[in-house]
């Protein structure tokens, strides 16, 4: 029987809190969430990992990695004990290393907030085996749309391959919090990536520092961003994309979700 082709999936994970307030995006993630209720695993390119080279998660029980701080108590109680998958993670490092990148492998990373804050809404039962894929310190565009098109060949093996950053991520220049407004600026860059990523415009997608407006604002340092790109090329060449999601949180955080192929 002929493999259903899975497109790939965006989302921004916004604060931590979110697990534990009823917003827009948490309600948005479950309903997602039964849309693919049927795969066989998910991995997850979360900007909340960063290593020199690509590196995957091989353990078979991943631990919840409460990598914040500051924040309500309760978050450092929740625990996602979904599965790892070593032999996905297995193939993973196989298809990147066939398409000349190096991969390591790491057997004991567990997941950290950027994987385990939507997949706790998407599937709440923890019943599908998680595998996270590193993004890289260098922070290049083009790189980690590359490395998204080495793993292509997951959209045919029932493998959801879901990028968790953040498509408007101010941290560091715009003051959040839950009454502030929405800015002018981010909104201007949100339909400016909404339609690149309508469009499938991996130039400008890649080249965002230079054709987007307010570049320096939405990303002052640029990690929220590359797993979209990492998502986008996992969707394969010539891929375009449609809008899941679009909310606000915290004044200038973008939910938004997009969806490719």
């Amino acid at each position: 029987m002929k493999t259903k082709t899975l497109p790939t999936i965006f989302l921004s994970h916004g604060a931590p809190t979110t697990p534990v307030e009823d917003i827009p995006a948490r309600r948005f993630w479950a309903e997602l969430g039964k849309a693919y209720s049927a795969v066989d695993a998910v991995l997850c390119i979360s900007t909340h990992w960063e290593t020199t080279q690509p590196t995957v998660s091989g353990t078979a029980l991943p631990e919840t990695i409460h990598d914040f701080y500051g924040f309500p108590r309760v978050l450092y109680g929740l625990e996602y004990p979904a599965p790892g998958a070593p032999g996905l993670a297995g193939e993973v490092a196989q298809m990147l290393r066939a398409a000349g990148l190096e991969c390591a492998v790491d057997d004991s990373r567990g997941l950290d907030h950027g994987a385990w804050v939507p997949l706790l809404s998407m599937f709440p039962q923890a019943d599908v085996p998680v595998v996270q894929l590193s993004i890289q310190h260098h922070l290049d565009p083009a790189g980690h749309l590359a490395l998204g098109r080495a793993i292509a060949g997951l959209r045919h093996e029932n493998v959801l391959v879901v990028g968790s950053g953040g498509a408007v991520h101010p941290l560091g220049y715009a003051p959040l919090g839950p009454d502030a407004p929405t800015d002018g600026w981010a909104q201007q860059f949100a339909e400016w990536l909404t339609d690149a990523v309508v469009k499938g415009d991996a130039d400008n997608l890649v080249e965002y520092r230079v054709q987007a407006p307010y570049p320096e604002r939405a990303h002052p340092r640029p990690d929220h961003y590359m797993p979209l790109l990492t998502a986008l090329g996992a969707a394969g060449e010539g891929a375009t994309g449609r809008t899941l999601h679009q909310s606000w949180y915290w004044g200038d955080l973008s939910m938004a979700a997009y969806e490719f192929g």
